[in-house]
C-alpha cells in the first residue's frame, strides 16, 4: 500500500494564524471595492452598446471586450506575480481599473463608442490583474483549508454586490438633479471605491508568495502531517490530466455564466424593468456567485474538489434553463441566481484543484492560463449568445447554456481524488 503523505482530513487540526486572517480580510475588502465596479459591466454594458450602436446584435460586445482584455493580460500578469510577488499584480490591477472606469464614464458622456471600447479594455485588464487575489489566498493556506481560504477572499465580492446597487441608486438621483447621464455618473464614481484599496494592498505583509515558500513556518501542525506536495508524487501525465480537468471546468462555467449574465440584463430591459431592478437582479446573481462561497469552500475541503465541481455544473445548467424558459422578472432572476451559485461551486473548486497540483513559484502562471482560456470563453460566448437571441429566442439560449456544462464531465471522471486535495494515479 502506498505511504502517500497528505494533509489531515479534519480541518479543525489546522488553525489559521492571526497574520493569515488579517491578510485574508485585507484581500476580501479589496475584492469588495473592485467587485462593485465590476458589476457595472453586466448591469450597463449591453445597454450602453445598444445606445451607442443603435441595435442589439452586438449587445454582448462590452462583456466580450472585458474578457478580451483579461485574455491579453492574464498570463503575463501571472508570470509577473510569480517573479515579483502577488502585491505587484494587485497594484497594477487597481491602477488600470481606476483609469478604465474614468474612460468609460467619459465615453458615455461624449457618446463615443471608440473611447468606450478602449475604457472597457483598460478596465478589464485591471480586473484581470486583480484576480491574482485567488493565487494570494491559495498561497497562505495549507491543502486541508485551501478551498476555504479562496472562498473567504471571494466573499468580498458579496459586499461588492451590496455596494453596486447603492452606487447605481446614488448615480440615478444625482443624474436627475444634474441633468447628466446616470450611467456615466456611476462609472465616474467607481474610482472613489478603488483609491482606498491601494492602502489595503500596501498593508499586506509579508507578500503571500513569500508565505507560500515558508508555509511550515505558519502551520507547524500541517508541516508535521505533510512533508511533500501532491504534485511531487504524481507523474507528469497525471498532473496534466488533473490540470486539464480543472481548466476545462473553469472555462465552461465562466463562459456560460458570463453569457447568461450579459443576456439576462437585456432580457429584463425588454420587460421594461428599471435600471434599479436590473441592478438588483444582477446583485442577486452576484450573491449566488459569492454569498455561499465560504460553505462551498468548506465542502470542497471536506468532501473533495471533484464532488463540489459536479454539483456546481448541475446547478448552473438548471439556472440556464430557468433563464431561457422562464417568463417574468422573478423567474429569470431566480435562474440567473442559480447560474451564479453553480459557477461558485465549480469555479472555486476548479481553481483549488489547480493550485493543489502547482508549486508556489508557478501558481501565478497556472491561474493566468486558467484565466486566459476561461476569459476567452467569456469573450466569445456572449457574442454567440447575442446571435442566438437575435436569430432564435431566449429559450434557445437557455438550452444552449444547459448543454455547455456537460463538456468537462469526461475529463473530470478521469480525476482520482482519494481525499480532498489528495490525487493519486
Amino acid at each position: 500500500m502506498s505511504t502517500w503523505p497528505h494533509a489531515p482530513s479534519d480541518t479543525k487540526q489546522v488553525a489559521i494564524p492571526p497574520l493569515v486572517r488579517k491578510n485574508t480580510w485585507l484581500l476580501a475588502i479589496t475584492q469588495a471595492a473592485s467587485g462593485a465596479g465590476m458589476q457595472l459591466v453586466p448591469t450597463f454594458g449591453a445597454i450602453q452598446v445598444v445606445l451607442l450602436l443603435g441595435n442589439a446584435t452586438f449587445a454582448g460586445l462590452a462583456t466580450s471586450l472585458l474578457a478580451l482584455s483579461r485574455v491579453m493580460t492574464a498570463y503575463f500578469v501571472g508570470r509577473m506575480t510569480d517573479r515579483r510577488g502577488r502585491k505587484a499584480g494587485l497594484y497594477l490591477g487597481l491602477w488600470l481599473a481606476l483609469v478604465g472606469a474614468l474612460l468609460i464614464g467619459t465615453a458615455t458622456l461624449l457618446g463615443s463608442f471608440a473611447l468606450f471600447g478602449a475604457g472597457v479594455l483598460v478596465f478589464g485588464s485591471g480586473v484581470g490583474a486583480i484576480q491574482q487575489m485567488r493565487v494570494a489566498a491559495a498561497d497562505m493556506y495549507p491543502p486541508s483549508r485551501r478551498a476555504e481560504g479562496l472562498s473567504l477572499v471571494a466573499m468580498g465580492s458579496l459586499f461588492g454586490a451590496g455596494i453596486s446597487p447603492l452606487l447605481v441608486w446614488t448615480a440615478e438621483r444625482l443624474g436627475l438633479a444634474l441633468g447628466v447621464s446616470e450611467i456615466a455618473l456611476a462609472w465616474l464614481m467607481v474610482p472613489l471605491l478603488i483609491l482606498p484599496s491601494f492602502l489595503l494592498v500596501r498593508s499586506l505583509r509579508p507578500d503571500p508568495k513569500q508565505m507560500a515558500l515558508e508555509l511550515d513556518r505558519y502551520y507547524p501542525a500541517w508541516a508535521l502531517h505533510s512533508t511533500a506536495s501532491t504534485s511531487e508524487n504524481l507523474e507528469q501525465k497525471d498532473l496534466a490530466s488533473i490540470r486539464v480537468a480543472a481548466i476545462l471546468t473553469a472555462v465552461v462555467v465562466q463562459g456560460q455564466m458570463v453569457m447568461m449574465m450579459a443576456m439576462t440584463a437585456l432580457a429584463l430591459k425588454a420587460l421594461d424593468c428599471s435600471l434599479s431592478q436590473i441592478s438588483f437582479s444582477v446583485a442577486l446573481h452576484v450573491m449566488g456567485m459569492f454569498a455561499f462561497s465560504w460553505p462551498i469552500g468548506r465542502l470542497a475541503d471536506r468532501l473533495g474538489r471533484k464532488p463540489v465541481i459536479m454539483a456546481g455544473l448541475v446547478v448552473a445548467g438548471l439556472g440556464a434553463l430557468l433563464v431561457g424558459l422562464g417568463e417574468g422578472y422573478w423567474v429569470i432572476t431566480a435562474g440567473t441566481f442559480l447560474v451564479g451559485l453553480g459557477w461558485s461551486g465549480a469555479f472555486l473548486s476548479a481553481n483549488t484543484m489547480l493550485t493543489d497540483v502547482t508549486p508556489p513559484t508557478r501558481r501565478g502562471q497556472a491561474i493566468g492560463v486558467l484565466d486566459l482560456w476561461s476569459n476567452t470563453a467569456g469573450m466569445c460566448l456572449p457574442i454567440l449568445g447575442g446571435l442566438i437571441v437575435e436569430g432564435f429566442d431566449l429559450q434557445a439560449l437557455g438550452f444552449f447554456g444547459a448543454l455547455l456544462v456537460l463538456i468537462p464531465l469526461y475529463n473530470l471522471f478521469q480525476v482520482q481524488e482519494q481525499q480532498p486535495g489528495d490525487y493519486r494515479p
